[in-house]
């Protein structure tokens, strides 16, 4: 137990001296990787590198804060499969994270993609 317990003491000394994350969005562009791939693979076999929030760049502050980049930014990135949470209000579906409407519409959402 004692080592183990040692162990995982390194394990979080040696994560947190190392950069984990990268917000440069110029240090990867890959948007037309899917452009490589077989036609003829079933989309059932393919992992489709997503993001979680897509939208949720922290307009509100950190606390909604899931990415570093704009939704353009991570397709240009080379992200294909996009979490964006809406809702209903004055006749339009509105982007949102919990409780924090993030100041786009599905319509922007789809213009961006598209």
């Amino acid at each position: 137990m004692m080592r183990t317990n040692i162990f995982l003491i390194a394990l979080l000394v040696t994560i947190q001296s190392q950069s984990l994350y990268n917000h440069d969005p110029s240090s990867f562009r890959n948007a037309s990787w899917m452009g490589l791939l077989d036609n003829g693979i079933p989309l059932r076999k393919l992992s489709v590198i997503g993001t979680h929030n897509s939208m949720s760049t922290g307009t509100w502050g950190d606390a909604f804060q899931s990415q570093a980049s704009s939704l353009r930014t991570q397709m240009d990135m080379g992200i294909r499969a996009i979490d964006i949470r809406c809702r209903h209000s004055s006749n339009t579906l509105r982007a949102y994270d919990r409780f924090i409407s993030l100041n786009a519409n599905l319509g922007d959402v789809f213009q961006t993609v598209r």
